[in-house]
Parts: structure tokens; sequence; C-alpha cells
């Protein structure tokens, strides 16, 4: 991924997530998840979206049978006419894969949080056991 590809995929990360998600403009997640994605370098942001991949793989209409083309030929947007009832499902199908993307994404990014945390407070054992700090003591 060269430097302008990198930046045009953050850009589309913070997309998916303001325009998928109803209300997210007024979500303070979502800034906060913005400022997260443009603080990746390149090598963590594609770990990123290799994971998030994983993750979103049932999420195509395509269905499994054809990743490899997929993999191969890189990934074609088709158009068509469909019956009403069809071109109903298929908007349908867009709008809910779309949304489960953005959360999909959000919950990857808060699980990678939650990994950081873990790791910090396992290498960080300097309270006696059984004490839970919270950041205020009561009198």
């Amino acid at each position: 991924m060269n430097n302008e590809q990198f930046a045009i995929a953050k850009t589309i990360m913070t997309r998916v997530v303001m325009e998928k998600i109803p209300r997210a403009k007024r979500w303070s997640v979502s800034k906060e998840f913005k400022s997260w994605i443009d603080d990746l370098s390149k090598e963590q942001f594609q770990v990123y979206l290799d994971r998030l991949r994983s993750l979103t793989r049932t999420l195509s209409d395509d269905g499994p049978a054809d990743q490899e083309a997929s993999k191969e030929a890189g990934t074609f947007i088709f158009f068509g006419s469909y019956p009403p009832a069809e071109a109903q499902k298929r908007e349908q199908l867009a709008r809910i894969g779309g949304e489960a993307a953005a959360y999909y994404a959000l919950a990857l990014w808060r699980s990678l949080q939650l990994e950081e945390l873990q790791k910090e407070l396992s290498n960080n054992k300097s309270d006696p056991p059984g004490m839970i700090s919270f950041g205020s003591e009561q009198t």
C-alpha cells in the first residue's frame, strides 16, 4: 500500500463508521475512532484491516464461493436490473451489511484497546493482591 492508498483507506474507514452507523456524527466514539485510525502507522493499519477482513468475510452477498475470484481480480461492483422485490432486498442487504461492517470496525478497535490495557495491567503488578484502584479513594 503506497502513501496515497494508505491515506485513502484511512479516510474510507472513518467514513464507513460515520455514514453507516445511525447518529454516529453525534457520537463521541466515532471521533475517538477517527483519531485512533489517524494515528496508526501503515503496518498497524494493515494488521487492523487484515483482522477486520477476517471478521467481515461473511457479510459479502457473494458468499464464500467467490472469494478466490476476488483475491485474483480484486473487488468489482456489478450493476444490474432486478425485480422490485429483489431490488428492495438487495438495498436492505447493502444497508445492513454496511452497518454491520461499521460495527465490526468499532468492535475490533475496542477489542484492540482492551488487549492493550490487559497487557499494561499484566506488566504493572505493583498493586498488592486483591487491591483495585479506580483513581479516587473513599473515606
